[in-house]
C-alpha cells in the first residue's frame, strides 16, 4: 500500500526563486514535448513517446544551459507524465494534452524519485537535490519507505508531498452486522446512512459566492497584463483555495468517522459526469465533492482492513421497499417512501 504525507515548505527567498525556476523548467519540458509531437504528427502521422523523448534531454541541456540547474529526475518524470497523458487519449478516451501555464496552480509542480537515498528528510528540514536543506513543518512523522516527493505551489505557498510505501493490511475475515452500513449521497443532506444518521451539506461555495462575484466584476474591469489585475486575481485565488480546503476538511472528517465505525461500507456508483449535465443541479452537485468522498472511503476502509463496495448504477434502491422488496415508481419530488404493498413508511434516502 501507498500513503501520502503533505507538509508545508518554508524556503528562504533564494530557495523560492530556485523552486520557481524548477517548476518553470518542468512546464517548459511538457510544452516542448507537446510541440515536438504536434510537428512530428503533421509530417509523419506518428507520435513521439517517452523513450525517444528522453534521448533528446542531453541535447536540450546543451542548447538550454539553464536546464542543467534543475534536478534531472524532475525533467525525466515530466516526460513520463506527458507520455502517460498522451497514451490516455486512446486507453481511456481522455482529451489530447494541453499546454501548461504558470497562472494555473495545478501546473506549478515537479516530482523527484527517491533514488540512492539522495532525499534526506529530518524533523525540521528536508534535503532536495540542487536545492539543499529546506525548512518544513513536519506535523506528523513519515511512515514506511519513502518512494518520491512532489513539490507544488498553491496560493503562493509551497508544499512537499511525500509518497511512502507501507505494509499491506490483512483484510478482516469476518464482519458483524452492526459493522455494515449503506450510504446514500444527496444534495439536501450530504450523507445519509442506513442507520439513520444524517450529515448536513456544507455550502462552502454558496457562502462565498457573493464575495466572489464582486471580486470577479472588479477583475473584468482591469486591463489584461496589469499589476492590478494580477493582484485582483490573487485575491480570487485565495478565496477559491479557502473554499477547497473547507470542503476537503469536511469530507475528511465524515469519511474518518464512517470508516472507524464500520468495516463494510456500501455506496452507490453515481454517474457524476452525467448528472452534471443537468443545468439546474450542476452547481449543487459540484459543491458536494461526491467523487472525492467515495475515493476517501475506499482507501481509508482498506487501510483499516475493511472494504467499500459500489452497488450497481441501475439498481433501483430508492424504488425498492426495504421491508417486503416491492418496487414502485418514486419521482424525485417524493421524499417519503410509502410502500403500496405492505404500508411500510420510511425516508426516501
Amino acid at each position: 500500500m501507498y500513503k501520502a504525507f503533505k507538509y508545508r515548505l518554508k524556503p528562504n527567498k533564494e530557495q523560492e526563486q530556485q523552486l520557481i525556476s524548477f517548476v518553470g523548467a518542468s512546464r517548459w519540458i511538457w510544452n516542448h514535448c507537446l510541440d515536438l509531437n504536434k510537428e512530428h504528427y503533421e509530417k509523419n502521422k506518428q507520435f513521439i513517446f517517452k523513450y525517444d523523448l528522453k534521448v533528446k534531454l542531453p541535447k536540450l541541456k546543451q542548447e538550454h544551459t539553464w536546464l542543467s540547474d534543475v534536478p534531472s529526475q524532475a525533467l525525466t518524470n515530466r516526460i513520463i507524465d506527458f507520455d502517460t497523458a498522451l497514451k490516455r487519449v486512446w486507453k481511456q478516451g481522455s482529451g489530447f494534452p494541453r499546454y501548461k501555464s504558470k497562472h494555473i496552480e495545478g501546473h506549478n509542480t515537479f516530482r523527484i524519485d527517491q533514488t540512492n537515498k539522495h532525499i534526506k528528510p529530518t524533523k525540521k528540514q528536508i534535503k532536495i537535490p540542487k536545492l539543499g536543506w529546506v525548512t518544513w513543518k513536519r506535523h506528523r512523522p513519515l511512515e514506511g519507505k519513502l518512494c518520491n516527493i512532489t513539490i507544488k505551489q498553491e496560493n503562493n505557498m509551497w508544499w512537499c508531498i511525500c509518497l511512502c510505501q507501507i505494509p499491506d493490511v490483512t483484510p478482516l475475515s469476518e464482519v458483524t452486522e452492526d459493522k455494515v452500513v449503506g450510504i446514500d449521497l444527496g444534495i439536501k443532506e450530504f450523507v445519509i446512512t442506513s442507520d439513520g444518521e444524517y450529515f448536513d451539506t456544507k455550502h462552502t461555495y454558496k457562502n462565498n459566492q457573493n464575495k466572489l462575484e464582486k471580486l470577479q466584476r472588479k477583475l473584468s474591469k482591469h486591463k489584461k497584463g496589469s499589476n492590478n489585475r494580477n493582484k485582483q486575481r490573487k485575491k480570487i485565488n485565495k478565496i477559491h483555495y479557502k473554499i477547497k480546503n473547507q470542503r476537503i476538511d469536511y469530507i475528511h472528517k465524515i469519511s474518518n468517522q464512517i470508516t472507524k465505525n464500520y468495516d463494510f461500507i456500501i455506496v452507490e456508483d453515481l454517474n457524476i459526469s452525467g448528472m452534471m449535465k443537468n443545468r439546474h443541479l450542476s452547481k449543487a452537485i459540484m459543491e458536494q465533492g461526491w467523487g472525492m468522498f467515495i475515493n476517501q472511503l475506499c482507501y481509508k476502509s482498506m487501510k483499516n482492513g475493511g472494504q467499500t463496495v459500489k452497488i450497481g448504477r441501475f439498481l433501483p434502491s430508492s424504488k425498492t421497499c426495504s421491508s417486503c422488496g416491492n418496487i414502485q415508481t418514486m419521482p424525485l419530488n417524493v421524499r417519503t417512501y410509502e410502500c403500496s404493498n405492505c404500508g411500510f413508511i420510511i425516508d426516501r434516502d
